[in-house]
């Protein structure tokens, strides 16, 4: 029986071992947990259904050199020792290439539903481990990474258990089923391929809408839909729900500007607080991140 080894680099990305205050341990404690997590990092962290995260390994960097034809070399197949990896175990007969990448790319998704930050990881190569050791194959995603200043992501140890959670609603969830949700989520990731901030914009206001009006033909009071719904859905109180209202109303007069070949005025004014585009788009989407984290509940 064959065995491979399948692993998906993360771009961007790193796990926090640092500990703030004293958190009621000796120092002899704290040192026996750094000791502790620093082993989990190199032995990798289990996540869900034998997935596990790592830094990479000198093993892997060997084992990606050992393809019989050059690789192509599209950024998002980079790897370095300073990264992070996915990894998986699988053997002959669960070998089924399409759905061990969407495993993959949902572990992606759970990661930017947990929190903002950029994190990219569409590659993914398949190891022989169980013969002569051998790159056998790979796949990737044709997501672009582009330039950006936005914040690398960091992943903190307490943040582990809450994307595990995350990860279990992504991985369980029957999108066949689901369809309007699962568009959001093909547009919230699509989003973070994006260099222009108006094109994410976009992107993300198709996905408020396939959330919200369900697949229902989008009109004239669209925006007007979708900025209740989700006050109702988000908003704890009167206050936040007038706030999340408001604000959506004003996103969608910006976005129709952008559709409609209009000229908006930036920085971009809601309540008498100046938005420049990247921080007004950075709002929308923790909206539509908390928005799509409900819906998998």
């Amino acid at each position: 029986m064959k065995e491979y080894k399948v692993i998906c680099p993360l771009i961007n990305f790193q796990i926090q071992n640092v500990l703030f205050g004293s958190m009621g341990l000796s120092q002899e404690e704290i040192v026996n947990l750094r000791e502790k997590r620093k082993n989990e990092l190199v032995k990798g962290i289990d996540l869900l259904d034998g997935i596990k995260i790592r830094r990479v390994s000198g093993e892997d960097m060997e084992d990606i050199k050992t393809h019989p034809f050059p690789l192509p070399t599209p950024p998002q197949m980079s790897i370095s020792r300073s990264m992070f990896v996915l990894e998986k175990y699988i053997t002959e007969e669960e070998e089924n290439r399409l759905e061990i990448h969407r495993i993959m790319l949902n572990v992606i998704l759970a990661l930017r539903l947990l929190k903002k930050a950029n994190v990219w990881g569409g590659s993914v190569f398949y190891i022989l481990v169980s013969e002569k050791r051998r790159l056998t194959s790979m796949s990737w995603e044709e997501e672009p990474i582009p330039e950006s200043d936005g914040p690398g992501y960091v992943l903190k140890f307490d943040e582990i258990p809450a994307l595990k959670k995350i990860l279990e609603k992504v991985q369980g969830m029957d999108f066949t089923k689901r369809k309007s949700l699962h568009l959001a989520c093909k547009r919230f990731q699509r989003a973070y391929g994006e260099s222009d901030v108006e094109d994410r914009l976009i992107d993300l206001m198709i996905a408020f809408e396939a959330l919200f009006l369900r697949g229902e033909k989008a009109g004239a009071s669209s925006g007007q839909i979708v900025a209740v719904a989700c006050s109702a859905l988000l908003g704890k109180n009167d206050e936040e729900r007038e706030e999340i209202r408001g604000f959506l109303t004003k996103v969608y007069s910006t976005r129709n500007c952008i559709v409609h070949g209009s000229e908006y005025k930036e920085p971009i004014i809601y309540k008498n607080k100046e938005y420049n585009m990247s921080e007004f788009v950075s709002k929308i989407e923790e909206y539509l991140r908390e928005s799509i984290k409900k819906f998998l509940d």
